[in-house]
């Protein structure tokens, strides 16, 4: 999607190690860090469309396939060590209130709270870690697809097949919080006891996720407006829209 900025913010490391500078939004504060792969780059049409109410400025540091993990060796991304210590090298410079954190790392839990507290050591910022949207094993779109060729309508709102990551959330939350980062659930935004939410709309235009994992604009839009306040708490002071 282009709104993801690929090739500029959104990096394909096969092809490019270096951010475009337009990645920053050198003229606002506070200024919002956002660290992550692929998944973290379909956050930014939310993040774009919660700045027309919100004072901030977003700083893109996006790179497909690889996870905000410190010294982590990802398997078919090799140039991802040498681009996150750029990143943190980039968060020194730049010097964030906040950083949000967001990928699929299960594997590599460990060298994320290696981001965290190199984070905390070397810069002021806040560190905000987003937890995984639901996972759709087969891709929501297939999901969608199945259901009409079975019920000849359109999937309900929400569905039990999405994998919920409450119980991940749960692991990390108890390994991050104590090293000063701040967890909060994508997983409760979009489920409940009834499911995971299949689409923000009332078409099959309007699902929720492309794939398995990438949010689709409407659900990005949706999610960072369930989150910001509390991603930007006691950072917009003298904003024209003041927290209260």
């Amino acid at each position: 999607s282009s709104s993801w900025r690929f090739h500029e913010c959104l990096l394909d490391l096969d092809r490019e190690m270096s951010f475009a500078g337009s990645c920053v939004d050198s003229d606002r504060r506070p200024l919002l860090m956002l660290w992550g792969d692929s998944t973290a780059g379909a956050l930014l049409p939310g993040l774009r469309k919660a700045q027309e109410t919100r004072d901030f400025g977003i700083a893109q540091f996006t790179s497909s396939s690889c996870i905000p993990a410190l010294n982590a060796d990802i398997a078919n991304t090799p140039k991802c060590r040498a681009i996150n210590d750029k990143v943190l090298a980039l968060a020194r410079q730049i010097r964030p209130e906040i950083v949000l954190l967001h990928g699929t790392w299960s594997d590599h839990l460990d060298n994320v709270a290696e981001t965290v507290v190199a984070l905390k050591q070397q810069t002021t910022a806040r560190v905000v870690v987003l937890g995984a949207v639901p996972a759709w094993r087969r891709g929501l779109p297939f999901e969608v697809l199945r259901y009409y060729m079975l019920h000849h309508r359109l999937i309900p709102q929400r569905s039990s097949n999405a994998a919920p990551s409450a119980n991940y959330d749960a692991v990390m939350r108890a390994k991050l919080e104590p090293l000063g980062a701040q967890f909060i659930s994508a997983s409760d935004v979009f489920c409940n006891e009834d499911g995971c939410l299949t689409r923000i709309g009332d078409t099959a235009k309007d699902i929720s996720v492309s794939d398995q994992v990438h949010v689709t604009e409407k659900a990005s839009v949706y999610l960072i407006q369930s989150i910001i306040d509390e991603v930007l708490r006691g950072h917009a002071v003298g904003s024209s829209n003041r927290l209260q």
